[in-house]
């Protein structure tokens, strides 16, 4: 079942897309997404003109400060049998988001004893792998957000299902 979902607090905002300004149109040199109508874009055809800015995007600082605002932690006894459709389900979906919004990244997943701790740099991108995974594959899912932090942590559990008689 789909946990009743707590809104993440209005008053909380992302500190890493209120510190800069930036001009029209600026190109981020690590990942190559363009700033252009007010907003951050990925434009593979993009052809820079001559005065463009370079300057780091959000998404791309937070990954050099290791600043996850989405964390989703995988457990359960039916990770092992299902490990690589899992891992698939994760990158298509860090993919899609990544074309809807460039600022949605992943930032790591990391194996730990019991399953997954996957880091994103937003928490829509969090919210998203855990409803994917509720919906391929059923089990037990639940946020928690921050009450002072714009930080959500996504629990997704899976056991395998015992063997009728």
């Amino acid at each position: 079942m789909l946990p009743t979902r707590k809104s993440p607090r209005p008053h909380l905002d992302d500190p890493y897309l209120k510190k800069l300004r930036y001009t029209e149109p600026t190109v981020c040199p690590k990942c190559g997404i363009v700033y252009i109508d007010k907003r951050w874009q990925y434009r593979p055809r993009f052809s820079p003109p001559a005065d463009t800015k370079y300057r780091k995007c959000p998404a791309c600082r937070k990954i050099e400060d290791h600043y996850a605002m989405g964390l989703v932690f995988l457990s359960g006894d039916f990770i092992p049998e299902h490990e690589e459709e899992i891992t698939h389900l994760i990158q298509n979906q860090g993919r899609q988001s990544f074309r809807r919004n460039p600022l949605d990244r992943l930032m790591s997943m990391v194996k730990v004893k019991d399953g997954y701790r996957i880091e994103t740099t937003t928490e829509h991108l969090a919210l998203t792998l855990g409803r994917a995974l509720y919906h391929a594959y059923g089990g037990e899912l639940e946020y928690r957000f921050s009450e002072d932090q714009k930080v959500v942590r996504v629990y997704w559990h899976r056991d395998q299902a015992k063997e009728r008689r």
